[in-house]
């Protein structure tokens, strides 16, 4: 009868001829039970389990020995050996029971470990707890008496010295809302970054707050010095932690930072500045380390160059052209750095076009997609910096094509829907049936009577049907006059353009701008 290892839920890390090199093995492997005879060649089982227990402390040990002297069995018990088997005695059932017993010791000091861990987590959390409260309350009420102010941060062990300088530094995360997936909720994110920074920063005299689960305040004691830079050397620090958070934890982390002052009011309004420098953080890279200064923001409508960009961006899903969106997406995340939006206005700019080409495009070509606008704005929500959020955009217009791709694919003949893309990419020009017809090598009669099965509607009403609508996101999106539209749709005659507008809408295309 063999031992089942499986069963015992044990693995089998070595089996050794002598003590020299079953200390190798335990060296090598590390573990949890040591199963020895004491009599063997090199070094006895009695200095192996010494020196075993040296490295590992919760080493559970098995004797399997002839020696039954009371000498030996002493030993065995200055050594905390859990079970002394004699060999003239032994049974495998014995040895069975004996490894079973063993494994539930180890189960139940695991839980007990895991058990004071928990605690101490909790412990931390709760500490973290109460000094966010109280930085928090520092943030948004005024101090009106700074010796209670100081008595109560002594207190919560937050021992500012007086009249040192101290310099505030707001540290965030990057990509925070990824990190709370990765890390299992935003409670275990916030604990891990705080452990970050307190193990890696390594500055004396150091007093850091969780302001929340992605914002956390620093205020680092920053004496005058004629001798050493100390920008140069808690820039380093930064450097330093920026490196290992990202080699152990793939996580970035961005420090905004003031002016060292020693003036509890003027590091309260610098951490409120800190908070509220939401373009500065939107502007920068990732992964950086910045002094706070102001971003001043452009008063121009963003939304002027909607309809522009969006039918640029259409153009490129119907193109299927993924080199020429990315060249887009990049001239567009260099125009609005430039230009310096404000946040919200470049977000609700994307969101609306998102919405758009989701609706508009997609929706338009009879796919099924389940649209769910409150994904979106969550996710363009989430985004903390441009380079982020154009990212995003890039990735969500490559998923058009491939979404395109499959729309095509859906209709039983290739020439309806080469016709249908001709149409919408050349949406400014005149297109007749006969033209598409001798295009596809096909029958005039023929191609009528497919396209009509394959969509529901005649050629020309499909082309009549896709310049109406982009004639509505025309008058919606620009100021553009009746007859520039009428042009720019390929119609020579703006009546005539009025009077199919009419046709599709119930309204002209005056009444229909007015009731936006």
């Amino acid at each position: 009868m063999r031992i089942p290892w499986d069963t015992l839920g044990l693995e089998l890390s070595a089996s050794c001829s002598d003590g020299k090199q079953a200390w190798e093995a335990c060296q090598l492997h590390q573990p949890d039970i040591l199963l020895t005879d004491i009599g063997m060649p090199a070094m006895n089982g009695l200095e192996l389990i010494q020196r075993a227990r040296e490295v590992n402390p919760q080493l559970q040990t098995i004797i399997l020995s002839c020696h039954g002297e009371f000498e030996y069995a002493q030993k065995a018990v200055k050594l905390n050996v859990a079970e002394y088997i004699l060999k003239e005695s032994l049974q495998i059932d014995q040895v069975i029971s004996v490894l079973a017993e063993a494994v539930s010791r180890l189960e139940v000091k695991m839980i007990s470990q895991n058990n004071y861990l928990q605690m101490q987590k909790l412990v931390s959390q709760n500490h973290s707890a109460i000094r966010t409260r109280f930085i928090r309350m520092f943030v948004e009420q005024p101090v009106w008496d700074e010796a209670e102010w100081f008595g109560q941060a002594e207190v919560m062990g937050v021992r500012l010295q007086k009249g040192i300088p101290y310099l505030p530094v707001l540290a965030i995360p990057e990509r925070s809302y990824e990190l709370e997936r990765r890390f299992g909720g935003i409670v275990n994110m916030q604990f891990v970054i705080d452990n970050v920074l307190q193990e890696f920063l390594g500055i004396d005299g150091i007093i850091q707050f969780a302001l929340t689960e992605r914002q956390f305040i620093l205020f680092i004691p920053f004496p005058h010095s004629i001798i050493r830079n100390l920008y140069e050397d808690f820039r380093n620090k930064f450097l330093y932690v920026q490196k290992m958070s990202k080699l152990h934890l793939r996580m970035g982390i961005s420090f905004f930072y003031g002016d060292a002052t020693p003036s509890l009011i003027e590091i309260k309004k610098q951490i409120q500045a800190l908070l509220d420098s939401h373009a500065l953080r939107f502007y920068t890279a990732e992964g950086a380390i910045m002094k706070l200064e102001p971003v001043k923001t452009t008063n121009e409508d963003l939304f002027i160059h909607y309809s522009e960009i969006l039918q640029q961006l259409r153009d490129c899903i119907q193109n299927e052209d993924s080199s020429r969106i990315s060249a887009t997406v990049t001239d567009i995340k260099n125009y609005i750095s430039a230009m310096k939006y404000p946040v919200e206005s470049v977000k609700s700019w994307l969101l609306k076009m998102v919405m758009e080409l989701e609706l508009k495009y997609i929706v338009m070509q009879n796919f099924v997609n389940n649209f769910n606008s409150e994904r979106y704005q969550r996710s363009i929500r989430e985004f903390e910096t441009l380079n982020q959020l154009m990212e995003w955009l890039e990735g969500f217009l490559k998923d058009k094509i491939v979404m395109l791709k499959s729309i095509w694919k859906q209709n039983v003949r290739k020439e309806v829907a080469e016709a249908k893309r001709y149409v919408m990419n050349h949406i400014g020009e005149k297109v007749g049936m006969d033209e598409m017809a001798k295009r596809l090598g096909l029958n005039p009669t023929h191609f009528s009577r497919l396209f009509k099965i394959e969509t529901g509607l005649t050629f020309i009403e499909y082309v009549t049907k896709l310049k109406m609508e982009r004639a509505q996101d025309l008058l919606n999106q620009t100021n553009i006059t009746i007859v520039d539209i009428a042009e720019q749709l390929g119609y020579d005659n703006a009546s005539y353009f009025i009077k199919l507008f009419r046709n599709f809408s119930g309204v002209t295309p005056v009444e229909f701008r007015k009731s936006i």
